[in-house]
């Protein structure tokens, strides 16, 4: 028998029994809409195999309904068949609990309203009579029991063992009171004994709720079905910034459908979405164009909702630049620097932030406007970032002083705090150069120094071979000779390593040594012009004057300007 076929049966039977004349019992009045609010619930796994089939129930009139958490683990879609036989699509899991095996859910319903029992209001003492229905039989309706033992669960929430046993086709009924109310969801008694069966309080169901803290929560994450979102709308955007790192764009739009559905008056969900259509669209398959257009109506609307124009200007401005800066194909209008740069000063124009003079001074340095840049820069918040942009700008207009250049990068850097932060290391090696321009080669090689203590050492080659330089410029060749070493060390596959030893040695008078380190480097790079004029002075250093101008003579021949004045000087 086919999985609808079983379905329909059940079905069949549920309502078959309800229509019988129940001998010795005289049947509860609710008796008719407790059997319509009983459903059939199926899960299926990602390859659409069911899961598992039990029983579930509707505990509010716009289809919010309860059943076991087993039954969801590992589903990504699930169905209700009514007492109809309609199969209904579950839209979402409002909330759950693996612990006591509950899960709280909505189903798609057909219809304005569905048949409900509502959750009993208090906890139910002991002794209480209570009923249970019996799907599977032909000739019970349902059964009447009694609460033997009531303990306190959670908060005001009990857990109750009842007197009657039950069997698997009871599992997840509603426990009803004689008033109607459902009171405990029926769970079988997991001893085996089955002399009793329990019921986890339908109230605490039903008060379960999804929140943005629960986004990581293995409960959540292994039933693949959407999630309710948070009631509070602030909650609800902290859970839609968590799924956009876990689902594709396609999905993720779908979300931000739904966000949008469930929170029509919230900026942010506007907002989300026209970032999304304006970085994404080579994702949606549904054309550049139509998603920009797409996006500038959401823009249009979240400025409406929103209660800071300024910063809401400032975050579609922020957009549109660097939508236009990542394509330059783009021709919609909407979409370009001069239309960033118009939303920009209209958000200026109501409140000059910060945060707006930042962003006005990357557009002008994209365009080349250095000097606007600057001062932008610099009204951009006293901030690490803006001391570092505003230098870099500086860098870029005629006749700036390195000096200035240099005291917005120690401005940069103090602004990281104190000990220096290892995120200070691009800031320093920035710093490096410009004070070498400078000739201030001591301090570069602290700045070297300090570099290589905030990257724990973890340095490659170029670095020993840049701070060797320096340390040669300080006149510290021990050093420069150490630390040219380390790079050939390192690398020793690059000519001007071998090269720049080699002038190191020379310098120290080391010319044998130099002679060895300049064959290393031509090996590696035979029209290395500068090697050969090293390789001459080496020869004219030990007073070899016919093998120094050959080679002063080759390196000449390969281009080297300044072997020209040695020729001049010694083999003329």
């Amino acid at each position: 028998m086919n999985k609808m076929n079983r379905q329909i049966v059940l079905v069949c039977i549920i309502c078959s029994c309800f229509s019988m004349n129940i001998i010795g019992q005289k049947a509860p009045k609710w008796i008719d809409k407790a059997r319509k609010s009983i459903f059939t619930l199926s899960t299926f796994d990602i390859n659409n195999r069911e899961i598992s089939s039990t029983t579930a129930f509707f505990i509010s009139e716009t289809g919010e309904a309860l059943s076991s958490y087993a039954a969801f683990a590992g589903a990504v879609r699930a169905t209700a068949t009514d007492f109809e036989g309609k199969v209904l699509p579950v839209a979402y899991i409002i909330g759950a609990d693996d612990l006591y095996d509950v899960v709280k859910f909505k189903v798609n319903i057909a219809s304005k309203r569905v048949e409900f029992l509502p959750p009993a209001s208090e906890p139910v003492p002991s002794g209480s009579t209570c009923f249970i229905l019996n799907p599977s039989s032909k000739s019970t309706l349902f059964a009447e029991a009694s609460v033997t033992e009531a303990t306190k669960m959670k908060e005001r929430f009990g857990y109750y063992k009842i007197s009657l046993p039950i069997d698997h086709t009871q599992a997840n009924c509603p426990w009803l009171l004689p008033s109607g109310h459902v009171f405990a969801l029926a769970q079988d008694d997991a001893s085996g004994r089955k002399t009793a069966s329990f019921g986890v309080s339908s109230s605490y169901a039903a008060s379960l709720r999804y929140t943005s803290v629960d986004a990581f929560n293995s409960v959540y994450t292994k039933i693949g079905i959407r999630k309710a979102w948070p009631e509070d709308a602030e909650q609800a955007s902290v859970s839609l910034f968590l799924m956009s790192g876990s689902q594709d764009s396609p999905t993720y739009l779908e979300t931000l459908d739904d966000f949008i559905q469930t929170f029509p008056n919230y900026e942010d969900g506007y907002t989300n979405r026209a970032a999304h259509y304006a970085t994404h669209y080579a994702d949606l398959q549904i054309g550049r164009e139509e998603c920009l257009k797409q996006a500038t109506s959401d823009m249009a609307a979240a400025l409406k909702l929103s209660s800071n124009k300024s910063l809401t200007m400032f975050k579609q401005a922020q957009l549109i630049y660097t939508t236009a800066m990542g394509d330059s194909s783009i021709t919609d209008s909407h979409w370009s620097i001069p239309a960033a740069s118009e939303l920009l000063r209209r958000a200026i124009d109501i409140e000059d932030t910060p945060a707006c003079r930042f962003l006005e001074g990357d557009i002008a340095f994209s365009q080349g406007a250095y000097d606007i840049a600057y001062h932008a820069y610099m009204k951009g918040g006293n901030t690490s970032s803006s001391y570092y942009m505003a230098a870099k700008a500086l860098e870029n207009i005629p006749g700036s002083q390195i000096s200035d250049i240099i005291a917005l990068l120690d401005s940069a850097i103090l602004k990281m705090g104190q000990p220096t932060p290892k995120a200070a290391a691009p800031y320093i090696l920035e710093r490096i150069e410009n004070k070498i321009q400078l000739g201030l080669y001591k301090d570069a090689v602290d700045d070297y120094n300090l570099y290589y203590s905030l990257s724990d050492g973890k340095t490659n080659d170029r670095f020993y071979y840049l701070r060797g330089q320096a340390k040669y410029k300080n006149s510290d060749t021990e050093g420069a000779l150490s630390d040219i070493r380390e790079a050939v060390r390192l690398n020793d596959r690059a000519a001007e390593y071998h090269a720049e030893e080699a002038a190191i040695l020379v310098r120290m008078q080391k010319y044998s040594d130099a002679m060895q380190s300049i064959e290393k480097a031509l090996a590696l790079a035979p029209d290395f012009a500068s090697c050969y004029r090293l390789l001459g002075l080496c020869h004219m250093r030990m007073e070899k004057k016919v093998e120094a101008c050959k080679a002063f003579d080759k390196a000449k021949e390969l281009g080297d300007p300044l072997v020209v004045r040695l020729i001049r000087e010694n083999c003329q």
